[in-house]
């Protein structure tokens, strides 16, 4: 019977462990980032974007949990998490 009752609460604590939560992200939206004349920023690397002290240099293609810069195409785009529903 102990068994069983460690078992369960084992179980019950992964399943938690695994259910959405707020750092879970299920996509991203990404926008150009535009100077005050309207036109996008270019860039030849994301390190030549522009952005706030909150907001780090995109590593990677995937879906990031936090927001962050990207050069795309040679333009500055921003990439924000879309957290699931």
């Amino acid at each position: 019977m102990r068994l069983l009752g460690r078992l369960g609460l084992t179980v019950f604590t992964a399943a938690g462990l695994l259910g959405c939560n707020d750092l879970e992200v299920c996509g991203s939206r990404r926008e150009q980032i535009s100077s005050a004349d309207g036109r996008g920023y270019r860039c030849t690397t994301a390190e030549d974007c522009p952005r706030s002290s909150g907001v780090s240099v995109c590593v990677t293609d995937v879906s990031s949990e936090q927001k962050c810069v990207t050069c795309s195409d040679t333009v500055c785009t921003e990439v924000t998490p879309e957290p699931c529903g």
